[in-house]
């Protein structure tokens, strides 16, 4: 059997565990694993490094205008282009509905745009912040082209989704076998803490972190379980920040409700003292829930190694300084973007946390960046695995050394909030569609080479 593409002398791990092995690709497949395989036009000798299936980020933000009329910095191209860089070969990011749009109109801009742009596979969440009349048949026709998931946000006036209309819309999504991302905070404590910082005229980055509280994010976790509960929905808790929220979810789970938690990069490396700094160097750093402390990032860990959280998500929130500070150094904390750039970053920085520390192992590691991302996007195996049928998605893995600089980066950011990090672990060579698009010397990573994967139910 001849092959389009060989992977010789490679330490193959999925979430299964680890063996060594060639692989063998046709036609965009692997065709064949084994030792010993016949020739190929293309050979890479991966030379004892690990290789694992591309990573999917199932929690992206591209080409997305946010709720303050912000476009994230990165297009579906830039950021596409920055997450295969980094090993993930599949993103899945947001049609975003805001008041008054519909979401037919939101959902088919997002799939156009994406199909001149993306540099690799896809699919693509919907968020819905209006549950108007014509709502209903409008998801229908998103779920039936293969829609990933509906996102709702507990909080922030021009998104939230509360009482009847929730449930109506869980209900809905459920029906049509969808999970639900659910960004949980209670809004009356985060709104609350963001008036009671005003009032006494604090506006550094520290409030921001003060308004969404830790106890915001029990409570709002909380209040998605029970929506979750009521509906029988899916629920997928988007960017858990700290120990005790997961901790809930996994109750939750042992009680038969059907939860998985999230969590982000960030929440494992960063810490939250970046905040007491001036406006203009704290807003980077600025996201939503906040960064945490030493103890919430070394609870989060032994969360990991337990296997209580499903997936490790970059939430790629990409927004420029300018946008960060729009009036400069005076800038509010209600007046700054909210969000991290992280999709190029997100294995290396899991692997440097977790792997390098010993809280996980190198399956555990893809399972939480590949398979189970797949698996809540439905798209496993075809994506997240190295089964022969599955879509040829792989990364080489080199262990050694490096330091970030956002100069050494794809995104369109223009800084990182890693810069000057020593990290250990990166993609050496990256394989999408069954062609080598990323190697240690080049890359041929083009616009709109990228397809849209549809759910599978």
């Amino acid at each position: 059997m001849s092959f389009d593409l060989v992977i010789r002398n490679g330490r193959l791990a999925d979430e299964s565990g680890e063996r060594s092995a060639d692989i063998g690709i046709t036609d965009r497949l692997i065709a064949a694993v084994g030792d010993g395989l016949e020739s190929a036009t293309q050979e890479l000798d991966a030379a004892g490094r690990f290789v694992i299936p591309g990573a999917v980020d199932s929690h992206v933000h591209l080409g997305q205008l946010s709720s303050k009329g912000d476009m994230t910095a990165d297009s579906f191209w830039t950021g596409s282009r920055s997450a295969v860089h980094g090993g993930t070969t599949t993103v899945v990011p947001f049609a975003a509905q805001h008041r008054g749009m519909s979401i037919a109109e939101v959902f088919d801009d997002a799939l156009r745009r994406a199909a001149t742009e993306m540099a690799i596979d896809y699919g693509m969440h919907l968020i819905i912040t209006d549950w108007r009349a014509a709502a209903p048949q409008e998801l229908t026709a998103a779920a039936a082209l293969g829609l990933t998931a509906v996102k709702i946000y507990l909080t922030y006036e021009r998104l939230k989704v509360e009482g009847d209309q929730a449930l109506e819309l869980i209900r809905a999504a459920t029906s049509l076998g969808l999970p639900v991302m659910v960004h949980a905070e209670r809004d009356e404590l985060v709104s609350q803490g963001r008036d009671e910082m005003i009032a006494a005229g604090e506006f550094g980055a520290a409030s921001h972190a003060h308004s969404h509280s830790r106890r915001a994010e029990w409570l709002g976790v909380t209040q998605a379980i029970e929506l979750a509960d009521r509906t029988g929905a899916a629920l997928y808790l988007a960017h858990i920040s700290t120990p005790e929220a997961i901790d809930i979810a996994k109750d939750a789970r042992a009680s038969g409700i059907a939860v998985i938690a999230e969590t982000c990069p960030h929440y494992l490396l960063l810490d939250e003292s970046a905040y007491e700094l001036p406006m203009e160097r704290a807003a980077p750093f600025l996201c939503s829930p906040p960064l945490r402390g030493t103890a919430d990032r070394a609870g989060l860990l032994e969360r990991l190694a337990s296997g209580d959280v499903a997936i490790v998500a970059s939430d790629h929130s990409p927004y420029t300084v300018d946008q960060k500070l729009p009036n400069g150094p005076a800038t509010k904390f209600t007046e700054a973007a909210n969000g991290l750039a992280g999709v190029e970053l997100r294995l290396s920085l899991l692997y440097t946390a977790a792997v390098a520390t010993g809280h996980i192992s190198m399956h555990d590691f893809v399972r939480l960046t590949a398979a189970e991302p797949a698996r809540l996007c439905g798209m496993y195996p075809r994506k997240g695995s190295l089964d022969i049928g599955a879509d040829a998605d792989l990364v080489i893995w080199d262990e050694s050394p490096w330091t970030v600089t956002w100069s050494g980066l794809h995104d369109n950011v223009g800084y990182t909030p890693y810069e000057a990090m020593d990290l250990c672990g990166a993609a050496s060579s990256v394989v999408a569609g069954g062609k080598v698009v990323v190697t240690e010397s080049q890359s041929d990573v083009t616009p709109g080479r990228g397809r849209f994967i549809p759910r599978t139910r």
